[in-house]
């Protein structure tokens, strides 16, 4: 982090107040997590859900913390009466970072800025264009899924001060737009991977959704670009252009013939990883032409968002051909379709987060995999708002529609999974013997205590859900 001062903070935050002045100090680093604040940080108590950060104030002033933004007058009047911390009154601590974040990145002069949002796929793509990018510039990229209002301004903040480029992560919530975190970034570049059913529950319709993703778009200039899959059927060429602002170049990746970047010949290897053919018709007469792609990781979907990245690269004057040898050795963060082998089983470790679109794409790549026995564990989904049970339905059915051996499911919203699958199954009679043994489980820990009784040496697992459920567990019992 570039140092800033006590003057630069209250220049940036409009309407706060200083209310003690410890010196002439600069900060060096931004947290709103008590344990990670040192000498010459700088504190936001913000106000969660669970936490009050006021109330860890006495503590963040013992580890030496150099200055504090309350929002709570009592106190700050007290943290302030000590003396020995500068302490800054503002009247939201939430909104007070985003507007430092917001100046801190703005007087970054030169920096080239790519954000990335999407129901599914944005971690993987972010991983892709930190690769590209990474051939030509000095990049920094959102660490894990820092993507969000408090999320977007601590990953500005942890960027090394050196860097040429940066890959924003965003996601939308509840809490805060995707036009709220572009305000903050002014991104040059905006990438959107497609139009799912995640966070239908707090949008409604995927119509709004599209335009709640489209809307990193929001704060741009004539010739920013924004590069879409547009084998999305929300994110057509004619779609995009009616939302975007006038002038944006919009970049098209996918497998129709007038597509800026065309993606065929598409070769899936199973866990070995996948491959394809691009045809990049970008106008750029030097890097146009037919390449041929292949990444070490999972799932031919990958290769769309492999070619979202080669795209912004070509944007940014990168070689495809640098590109693509950027991306032979990408490596998936960790639990977004991570394979682990052990001495008994082969496991796919999906389980950071799940909507349906990617638990089906999940299922298709267990399918895909050679073993002898090919098990999905699956659990809830979250966020899907009133469909969600026909959506987790949705699941069971492809489940049984593709052919795996063995779906184990985990929570009260999963058993929809369960018992979609053993309704199709009944459905093709008695006498039929094909489709998954099905087996549910509303409780982790009793799922956890059963589920090595459950595999059999020689399995290919899969393993996904949403975040809350935290089946990480699952995969630390398996042995």
């Amino acid at each position: 982090m570039k140092k800033i001062s006590v003057d630069y903070i209250l220049d940036a935050i409009p309407e706060s107040k200083l209310l003690s002045d410890a010196g002439s100090a600069e900060v060096t680093s931004v947290a709103i997590d008590s344990r990670q604040v040192k000498e010459c940080s700088l504190f936001f108590a913000v106000i969660g859900e669970k936490n009050d950060g006021h109330d860890f104030l006495p503590s963040v002033r013992e580890n030496g913390c150099h200055a504090v933004i309350v929002s709570d007058t009592e106190w700050g009047d007290k943290i302030a009466a000590y003396g020995d911390m500068t302490v800054i009154l503002v009247s939201c601590t939430r909104d007070a970072l985003m507007q430092l974040a917001k100046r801190y990145i703005a007087d970054w002069h030169g920096l080239l800025k790519v954000a990335v949002t999407g129901s599914v796929g944005k971690t993987g793509t972010k991983d892709f264009l930190g690769a590209v990018l990474s051939s030509k510039y000095k990049t920094g990229k959102t660490p894990g899924n820092l993507n969000s209002d408090y999320g977007l301004p601590l990953t500005v903040f942890g960027f090394d001060e050196d860097i040429e480029a940066a890959v924003l992560e965003m996601g939308a919530g509840r809490s805060v737009h995707i036009s709220e975190l572009a305000d903050i970034a002014r991104p040059d570049i905006g990438v959107v991977t497609n139009v799912g059913t995640s966070h239908l529950e707090a949008f409604g319709t995927r119509d709004i959704l599209t335009a709640e993703k489209l809307g990193i778009s929001k704060f741009f200039d004539v010739g920013n670009s924004i590069i879409v899959n547009s084998d999305c059927d929300k994110l057509s060429r004619k779609n995009v252009e009616k939302i975007v602002p006038a002038g944006t170049d919009v970049v098209t990746v996918g497998s129709e013939v007038n597509d800026n970047i065309i993606v065929y010949n598409i070769g899936d290897f199973g866990i070995d990883g996948v491959s394809c053919s691009l045809d990049v018709k970008l106008g750029l007469t030097e890097y146009d032409g037919t390449y041929k792609l292949v990444i070490p990781v999972i799932g031919a979907h990958n290769l769309g968002n492999a070619a979202l990245a080669i795209a912004a690269g070509v944007k940014l004057g990168i070689n495809p051909a640098d590109g693509i040898r950027a991306l032979a050795d990408t490596r998936f963060s960790s639990g977004r379709l991570e394979v682990i082998k052990t001495d008994r089983f082969t496991i796919i470790d999906d389980s950071y987060n799940a909507s349906p679109e990617s638990m089906k794409s999940g299922l298709k790549i267990l399918n895909s995999s050679k073993a002898s026995r090919r098990v999905a564990i699956l659990g809830d989904m979250y966020e899907l708002g009133d469909e969600s049970e026909v959506l987790h339905e949705s699941v069971g059915i492809y489940a049984y529609d593709i052919g795996i051996d063995l779906l184990i499911t985990i929570g009260s919203n999963a058993t929809a999974i369960a018992r979609a699958a053993v309704a199709a199954k009944e459905a093709e009679g008695i006498a039929y013997d094909g489709g998954p043994e099905v087996i549910a489980y509303t409780d982790k820990d009793e799922a956890i205590s059963e589920i090595n009784d459950l595999l059999t040496e020689g399995d290919v697992i899969l393993v996904k859900a949403s975040r809350g459920m935290k089946l990480e567990d699952v995969i630390s019992a398996i042995k």
